[in-house]
């Protein structure tokens, strides 16, 4: 019996041990369990914590990018009692504008690939009418209307010739659709700087970085290539009578060829014709007056100047130079004559500066007309408005300047005039230029 008892005690003791044991055993896979899930949230908690900081981040920076594209999109909107439209359009930066030569269009290209076509009967309205054409594969460098506002003139970015662009038409008269027609083959190595063509459509031309000046008829066969002998070529194009070519370089002058065809229109050849010579460093740039007897040229001497160049250059006579002008800004700068010859725009970086032919003095000054250097300048063909592109937009102002040098000018005409009927005739010009002022001026105001 005492032996019994002894064995259900011993057998009593090892379950309890082995209870014990078991159960010390759970606790710590509980402890260790409880310390994994901590360490474990813990690690989770941080991962969130980053992820959301992350977040904030991005949102805080997404935050800074859209006020620092706001705050630039501020500055550039320019403000100005002369500003008629600032025409809205393109994705790039805006290279070339040409207005039509009826001025009911105004055509601009960029490096977006697109060419836009401007409406300007209603310009000083909120809304831009405009006509999209594409360049494929390519952008256009330079863009020219031909004379009778049918096709397009451009020069190619990439591919570095001419090429044309029949322009199509509504039933309304507005521009249609826009379909390439020809590409000039390659004869530029250096890249092309401008074309333009000649009004009566008897020549294209275009000139090259280098010195070369080529003058091609309507298919895109060469005519003449010229070398203009000016170091490297700043500029060229050709005069709205369509007799003349020009072109100017590192030299100090500006040399003017005459395309010469025969009476039955076919090409002749291209003959020197005259320079306008005085500058001492070289020239930028250079404009014609509409009627082609004035020329305005600009220089890195820090000058400009405005000549007669209503002349028989066959029998050996020089251009006249009528005024010298003061312009301190020496980087590369573009310029533009207004039609009737008595009023010259000059663009630098983000100025452009405007100036009275007679006299030489600055009418105004356009000052940061945007936040990217001005690439284009141009008065439109009835003298009226003054275009100026930069960055992705065009700046159209009421050339109320002009205006006021045509009535100052007439003045000093009329008072040296000899007979009556050439002073009746001079007072109705001014009374014309004077409503047309005032026009300009309410609209300013």
């Amino acid at each position: 019996m005492a032996e019994d008892l002894m064995f259900l005690y011993s057998n009593s003791s090892i379950l309890i041990l082995s209870a014990l044991l078991g159960i010390l055993i759970l606790l710590g896979i509980l402890v260790f369990g409880q310390r994994k899930d901590s360490k474990d949230g813990q690690t989770t908690t941080i991962v969130k914590e980053e992820i959301i900081a992350r977040k904030e981040v991005r949102v805080t920076s997404k935050k800074k990018q859209k006020v620092q594209e706001k705050k630039k999109e501020v500055k550039s909107q320019y403000v100005h009692p002369w500003l008629v439209a600032t025409l809205k359009g393109h994705t790039g930066t805006i290279l070339d504008l040409d207005f039509s030569v009826n001025g009911k269009y105004l055509a601009t290209t960029a490096d977006d690939r697109v060419i836009l076509l401007w409406c300007m009967k209603n310009v000083n309205q909120k809304d831009h009418k405009s006509y999209r054409a594409n360049v494929e594969y390519d952008h256009a460098n330079c863009v020219k209307w031909s004379p009778d506002n049918k096709a397009l003139i451009v020069s190619t970015g990439i591919g570095n010739t001419v090429a044309v662009y029949r322009v199509g038409k509504r039933d309304d008269g507005s521009p249609g659709n826009v379909e390439h027609l020809l590409t000039f083959p390659e004869q530029h190595k250096a890249e092309i700087l401008n074309i333009g063509i000649a009004c009566n459509g008897h020549f294209i031309m275009s000139i090259s970085g280098d010195t070369t000046l080529c003058v091609w008829n309507l298919k895109g066969e060469v005519l003449a290539t010229v070398d203009t002998r000016q170091m490297n070529n700043h500029y060229g194009c050709v005069s709205p009578c369509g007799r003349f070519v020009a072109s100017s370089g590192f030299t100090p002058d500006v040399k003017v060829w005459e395309v010469c065809f025969t009476k039955a229109g076919e090409f002749k050849e291209v003959k020197r014709a005259f320079e306008l010579k005085g500058h001492t460093s070289g020239i930028f740039c250079f404009a014609f007056s509409n009627d082609s007897t004035r020329m305005a040229s600009v220089s890195r001497d820090g000058t400009w100047r405005l000549w007669d160049c209503n002349i028989e250059y066959q029998k050996g006579q020089e251009p006249y130079l009528l005024t010298t002008g003061e312009f301190s800004d020496m980087t590369p700068s573009c310029i533009a004559l207004s039609p009737d010859g008595r009023t010259v725009a000059i663009a630098t970086h983000t100025d452009v500066h405007v100036f009275c032919g007679r006299t030489g003095k600055l009418n105004i000054l356009f000052e940061q007309v945007h936040t990217d250097p001005v690439s284009a300048l141009q008065f439109s063909p009835n003298g009226r408005y003054l275009a100026a592109s930069a960055g992705k937009h065009v700046h159209v102002f009421n050339n109320i300047a002009g205006y006021e040098n045509a009535i100052d000018d007439l003045e000093d005409k009329k008072k040296a005039a000899n007979s009556q009927s050439i002073r009746e005739r001079l007072q109705c010009q001014i009374e014309e230029a004077r409503t047309t002022l005032k026009a300009l001026q309410q609209t300013a105001s």
